[in-house]
């Protein structure tokens, strides 16, 4: 999903989400989606901002999950999902709730990320 060298990651237009993700978490929990050497999707936490990734096997499939890991209220949301071609992307910006559903349509080993944070 991010390729390049590390001269050109800074201004690629994911540098913002990869800059944010934390290497430490207060909770992870397994999407349903997950299928052992198809498909890993986790939403993990750190304070009060939520991430979700996922990462696609060999064969392209749309992966649709809920939010209700999410608290009360409203969350600013960047998703960056898979965009046509090999090294493209789409990033996008939207407020979600934890009663939205979201999919991710995943080429073959692709993947989509996503942060939520109030």
């Amino acid at each position: 999903m991010l390729r390049g060298t590390s001269g050109n990651l800074l201004s690629n237009p994911t540098a913002d989400m990869v800059k944010s993700i934390p290497s430490v978490w207060d909770e992870t929990i397994v999407l349903p989606a997950s299928e052992i050497g198809e498909t890993a999707a986790f939403a993990r936490r750190r304070g009060d901002t939520w991430f979700v990734a996922i990462t696609n096997g060999p064969s392209a499939r749309t992966v649709s999950f809920d939010l209700s890991f999410l608290g009360e209220g409203s969350y600013k949301s960047l998703l960056v999902r898979d965009e046509g071609e090999a090294a493209a992307v789409k990033v996008e910006h939207m407020t979600l709730s934890r009663g939205n559903q979201l999919s991710a349509n995943l080429r073959s080993g692709g993947g989509f990320v996503a942060r939520f944070n109030r």
